[in-house]
């Protein structure tokens, strides 16, 4: 009888619908590469969330592999290469989280930009602090969409609806989709330049990782809020870090820059090759805010 191996953390959603029609499961998570290719052997289907990776080696092992399934968007952490060469299926589900990422990128833009974090914190601190948290409109603001797929389209929908003007990057973006979602096409520079937010909802491919790093940080504005609901290897942490790390010592208020502290500032600056201090807003506390594993994690970070 035909099995299927589900190798990673699902919805009760997946167990039901196996369960409906009588197909056969067993799941095992957290295997290494080597494990998996192990366990394979045997196993007609292979279910997956983001926490594995299906490697040519692993689809090697599956001699009765017929089909991979993965409950969500992309399908990046397999080798799909070596899938078709193997003759196997490759399926996912590309409008299951359309809705829910659109919701959860306007959540968080709405967060930022009205401070709600910050002021919750305080009110609950028994303070009231009102002109310390004066937000922003949307109205009139220009949001930079890097990436036009499913995700994509519905960010510039809502973002019509809120009077905004919408920039996109992407390749793939036709004139007839930039006239029916009313959006304009620029290049990656053109929405670093203009954008007052940039929201990510491309793949990671070896062309956009680390799209923000050091240098593309000190081309946005410094009111720019940077969501990425994408994949985490858009941004590079390591330089996020580094400029997180500059405004914290900043913040101290420093009039001796004969002290310690400043001679870290600038040290840390000339990691960066920095000249202008960013500021960030709580930047650690918007980190995985959907409480996923890194591999799909969804970054915020706030200049």
């Amino acid at each position: 009888m035909n099995k299927v191996l589900i190798a990673d953390n699902v919805s009760d959603a997946v167990f039901k619908v196996f369960d409906e029609n009588n197909i056969e499961y067993v799941q095992k998570t957290g295997l290494s590469e080597d494990e998996l290719s192990r366990e394979i052997v045997d196993y007609a289907g292979l279910v997956i969330r983001s926490a594995v990776t299906v490697t040519d080696k692993i689809i090697s092992s599956a001699k009765n592999l017929k089909v991979i399934g993965r409950p969500g968007v992309g399908v990046d952490n397999v080798d799909l290469d070596s899938a078709t060469k193997n003759n196997i299926v490759v399926m996912n589900t590309p409008l299951g989280n359309v809705q829910a990422t659109a919701e959860l990128t306007f959540s968080i833009i709405h967060a930022l930009m009205r401070k709600i974090t910050e002021a919750n914190e305080s009110m609950h601190s028994k303070k009231w602090e009102k002109k310390n948290f004066i937000g922003s409109e949307m109205l009139g603001k220009t949001i930079g969409i890097v990436g036009f797929g499913n995700i994509g389209k519905k960010i510039s929908e809502i973002s019509h609806a809120y009077g905004m003007n919408v920039l996109v990057h992407s390749a793939s973006l036709s004139d007839t989709e930039q006239k029916k979602y009313k959006v304009e096409k620029v290049s990656f520079e053109e929405i670093l330049l203009h954008s007052d937010i940039i929201t990510f909802h491309n793949k990671l491919s070896d062309k956009s990782k680390y799209m923000i790093n050091k240098d593309t940080l000190k081309t946005i504005k410094k009111t720019a809020i940077i969501i990425n609901c994408a994949r985490g290897g858009i941004v590079n942490e390591n330089d996020v870090k580094i400029y997180k790390e500059v405004f914290k010592l900043q913040s101290k208020q420093i009039k001796n820059r004969n002290s310690k502290v400043w001679k870290k500032i600038e040290k840390l600056k000339k990691q960066i090759d920095n000249k202008i201090l960013l500021g960030t807003l709580n930047a650690d506390k918007y980190l995985h805010p959907t409480g996923w594993r890194s591999s799909y994690r969804k970054s915020i970070l706030v200049f």
